[in-house]
């Protein structure tokens, strides 16, 4: 049998989904399994071990090199096609992949028509609403599964592992302090999401103080790390753009600690195994924080509002560096304890 899994999107989702493909696998371990994502995230899943194969959506918008993959596809006759995106798009692909079986998450009725079988997915707006999380495994119950995988994989090449001591050498990062990972950025739009500027730079420096390493890691947006570190009184370490995938994974994976926004490094951390602090705000850290990750929010009359932009900030800036501070030196000091000799 053949089964084809779509699932296009965002990093972190596509992280958390680990745990679906590994499900797959283990209740499918005989059959050819595939996935339909988009290029840019080729990294994040090539070295997979799950996957016979996976096709890539291009990054470019023209018509045939978007034909093309979908022929590939047509030519394989999957027998099944799991939809785990649950959008428009990605039920029209269902379709189009000519599946014998589609199976899905929808969110409008139209994309209803394009599955044989169809599962209801409330928008983050809507699922505030409600006292639990929309669990994600459901669309395998459709199939039977009763054996689930609940554990997030990262797959790293091991020649990447082998040349993590040349990438800490170009970079200067001491190996021999322990790390503090830092990361304020959010996907783009999504200004609602971060921390202020003044209170990361401010927690960096009482880190570096405290004798770790500080290290700034994301993609994009120089200018606003380089404002966050030109209010530090010391100077941190700054990867912003200098790691591909990998190098981002190791680096985390090797942190002491990870303070985020609700964005990707989250559901790395959570992967790696490494201990992590999300900042929430604008959205609700009880329904989509991962498992293992802690998390500061603060509720206030507004939130969650799930916007990409408020002029307010209220949710934001209740959090003060000393409620960060304070949490990240008792999860420092109990995994001190947790590993000390004299324990």
């Amino acid at each position: 049998m053949r089964i084809l899994i779509i699932k296009t999107g965002a990093l972190g989702d596509i992280i958390s989904a680990s745990s679906f493909f590994c499900t797959v696998k283990e209740n499918f371990p005989e059959d050819d399994i595939y996935l339909l994502t988009q290029e840019v995230y080729k990294e994040v899943v090539e070295a997979s071990p799950v996957f016979n194969k996976i096709f890539l959506l291009p990054k470019t918008r023209k018509f045939f090199h978007f034909l093309r993959v979908f022929v590939k596809i047509r030519r394989l006759k999957p027998d099944i096609v799991l939809d785990i995106q649950g959008n428009l798009k990605t039920n029209f692909y269902c379709l189009l992949t000519g599946g014998r079986k589609r199976y899905g998450y929808y969110r409008r009725r139209a994309g209803r028509i394009f599955l044989t079988k169809g599962i209801k997915r409330r928008t983050k707006k809507q699922q505030a609403k409600y006292t639990y999380k929309k669990p994600i495994r459901s669309i395998l119950e459709l199939l039977g599964v009763e054996r689930y995988v609940e554990r997030t994989e990262i797959w790293i090449p091991e020649e990447k592992r082998k040349n993590f001591q040349n990438f800490i050498k170009k970079y200067k990062l001491d190996k021999d302090k322990k790390w503090i990972v830092l990361h304020p950025l959010t996907a783009d739009g999504y200004i609602a999401k971060r921390w202020l500027k003044e209170r990361f730079a401010e927690l960096a420096d009482r880190f570096i103080e405290d004798g770790y390493e500080v290290i700034f890691i994301g993609t994009g947006e120089q200018e606003y790390i380089n404002d966050i570190i030109s209010k530090m009184h010391f100077t941190p370490k700054n990867l912003l753009d200098k790691t591909d995938f990998h190098n981002l994974c190791l680096v985390i994976e090797k942190a002491s600690l990870v303070i985020t926004t609700d964005s990707s490094p989250l559901h790395i951390s959570v992967a790696s195994g490494t201990e992590v602090i999300g900042i929430f705000g604008s959205t609700d850290p009880s329904k989509i924080c991962p498992e293992g990750a802690e998390y500061i929010y603060k509720k206030v009359e507004c939130s969650p509002c799930y916007k990409k932009v408020c002029s307010d900030m209220k949710c934001m800036k209740t959090i003060t560096v000393e409620d960060v501070y304070k949490k990240a030196r008792g999860m420092l000091k109990e995994n001190e304890d947790k590993y000390s000799l004299f324990h």
